[in-house]
């Protein structure tokens, strides 16, 4: 029998003519593992990159001038069949997958938007319709998400479906506020055709995975880590009769990347890699430009952090062997804080670090870098702990602000303001930081109008009426921030049932229906099993359950008012207006609403 000669081949290609093709992965790759971190640098860089060339005067024709962007190599092993198996590059092309979803989803219907879109998510396959890549496992979710961009996997499916859905999730919330219905179809073009691939493919899954492996082999290059450890080391005297010696700060810097490295980020990023970033971005890059190609100190800190601080030298006073030695001694100590903010986060000792846990819960990924930028060096454990309350709670204050009036959180959306932030509060004092973040630096905060809930913001409100609850909760004598609810998870739950027929007086319509039953006032953080059990009963009905649970859902009811003690001095200290109904209607979820409202600012004013 004769051998099948192997062949390879390769082929730089643009994503609409990738994306047209079939794939499938063997059923050892299945997994889809992206984090919300992975996601949110996807979105990020593909907007920031598109939004360098993008003008208002620009037709559509002008995108074929814009400038390409790279998203690497994907390795496929040629079948018999028309479906080629992805060697390499299943998570990248999961994710634009869902990119691609989220925009036929939300701007399909913008004028001109290019019917394209869809089939390179899906398209006919001898009459039947399927996903370009085609996993079964996934079909029913990603089916799902494509018509409804709505999905709840049950128990029994795999991780990677609910991973699927999370990271769909994570679209909307790290979304670039800058792409709108004005440029979204520029932008879906860009997509299409300047975002390109080196499309490498065999005939042997064998030799596949040879390629694979030769293209991922990093065993020969040296990290940014390494590179800087090297240019730090080099600079310090090898005289061990000195304190300050070469052997000493190797083991000095070697042993705190080590701790670095055992932390566990959320986002799934190396948080050795990412403390160096934050920490020399929030103690002393000073041009924090993001503009098309700038050389600012933001953007090459973000992409060789080694070389900045050897082009930096000087303005980091790196003269002497024992001023790099101090170097290191100092990245030791700002290294130690960085492990104490993620440290504080995974215990969720919610009674003396609330902000903290909950800008963590909000998914906020540049909060470290602002703390750190609050910290001077040699601050002792109770200046960096009382330095730690104070910026996770304005935090707080302009997250939940921006949760309360629709604005976006996303990294895009933040990052400029937050390391802006940095450079103002860097060497302030406990006395001076406080009075300062109380004058609201990055923007006034004024609640306006009233949240409504819809699928994207789910998670953000779930945080932002657990935050309502535990402010009264804790004021009152018993924290139960209700996020913390590990073994009895928690949803929100809408005090009127999903039933229009007992509104029909007050709502003309399912859309007013909707809308009030939806509104922040008509909202709770409660146990699903309590959802489950009464969610679908009426007001009068569900009412008597409700003193059962978080002081927010007693406070409806009128023996909330009697015999308790923290809750009324609470009451009689803010001026704040509780009140308990017989009945509900949309009288009582505005004054509800109101209420939300007024504990927060009384909260922002303590």
């Amino acid at each position: 029998m004769e051998t099948q000669l192997k062949t390879v081949e390769s082929q730089v290609v643009p994503l609409k003519t990738l994306f047209s093709e079939k794939f499938d992965v063997d059923f050892y790759q299945r997994e889809y593992v992206w984090q919300r971190k992975n996601i949110e640098d996807l979105v990020n860089d593909l907007s920031t990159e598109f939004l360098k060339n993008w003008r208002p005067e620009h037709d559509f024709k002008e995108v074929a001038k814009y400038d390409p962007y790279y998203m690497g190599e994907i390795v496929l092993s040629v079948k018999g069949d028309d479906r080629n198996s992805i060697i390499d590059g299943q998570q990248r092309i999961t994710s634009l997958t869902l990119l691609l979803i989220y925009l036929l989803r939300n701007y399909g219907t913008v004028d001109k938007f290019p019917a394209k879109i869809s089939t390179l998510i899906s398209s006919d396959h001898y009459g039947e319709d399927l996903f370009n890549l085609d996993i079964e496992e996934r079909r029913t979710c990603m089916q799902a998400l494509k018509n409804d961009g709505l999905y709840i996997p049950n128990e029994k499916e795999p991780s990677s479906v609910k991973n699927l859905v999370e990271r769909y999730n994570d679209i909307e919330d790290c979304w670039n506020e800058k792409i709108t219905n004005e440029n979204v179809v520029h932008f879906a073009y860009w997509l299409m055709d300047k975002v390109s691939f080196s499309k490498v493919w065999t005939n042997s899954d064998d030799f596949a995975y040879v390629i694979f492996e030769t293209m991922n082999d990093r065993g020969l290059s040296l990290t940014q880590i390494e590179m800087l450890r090297s240019y730090l080391l080099a600079n310090i005297d090898d005289d061990n009769s000195k304190d300050k010696n070469r052997d000493a700060a190797l083991k000095k810097y070697d042993n705190l990347v080590n701790r670095l490295a055992s932390i566990t980020l959320s986002s799934n990023s190396k948080a050795e890699f990412d403390f160096f970033k934050t920490y020399l971005r929030s103690h002393y890059a000073q041009d924090m430009s993001q503009s098309k190609g700038s050389t600012s100190d933001f953007v090459r800190i973000g992409k060789e952090f080694h070389r900045w601080v050897r082009d930096n030298s000087v303005a980091l006073n790196l003269k002497t062997s024992d001023d790099f030695f101090d170097f290191i001694v100092q990245l030791d100590y700002f290294a130690t804080k960085y492990e104490k903010i993620y440290s504080l986060i995974q215990q969720r000792k919610t009674d003396e670090f609330l902000y903290l846990i909950v800008n963590s819960d909000y998914s906020f990924t540049l909060q470290p870098a602002l703390i750190l930028a609050s910290i001077n060096y040699q601050d002792d454990d109770k200046v960096v702990e009382t330095k730690i309350k104070i910026v996770s709670k304005y935090l707080t204050k302009v997250l939940s602000w921006r949760v309360w009036n629709h604005t976006m959180i996303s990294q895009s959306s933040m990052e400029a303001k937050i390391y802006d932030l940095c450079k103002t509060i860097r060497g302030k004092t406990v006395e001076e930081l406080k009075p300062y973040l109380d004058s609201d630096p990055i923007e006034k905060i004024e609640l306006d109008n009233y949240p409504t809930l819809n699928q994207q913001n789910n998670r953000k409100l779930k945080v932002l009426l657990s935050l309502i609850t535990e402010i009264v909760s804790a004021e009152s004598g018993k924290p139960d921030y209700m996020m913390n609810h590990k073994d009895d998870p928690t949803e929100i739950e809408h005090i009127w049932c999903n039933h229009i027929e007992l509104h029909a007086d007050e709502c003309g319509s399912s859309a007013e229906f909707s809308a009030a039953r939806n509104s922040i006032g008509d909202l709770l953080v409660l146990p699903k099993s309590f959802n489950a059990s009464y969610g679908d009963d009426k007001y009068s009905d569900k009412l008597v359950h409700y003193i059962e649970q978080n002081v927010l859902a007693q406070s409806l009811h009128f023996n909330k008012y009697e015999n308790n003690p923290g809750f009324i001095g609470f009451i009689e200290r803010s001026g704040l207006k509780f009140e308990p109904y017989a009945d509900f209607k949309k009288e009582q979820i505005q004054k509800r609403g109101d209420l939300y409202k007024s504990i927060l600012e009384w909260n922002w004013r303590k």
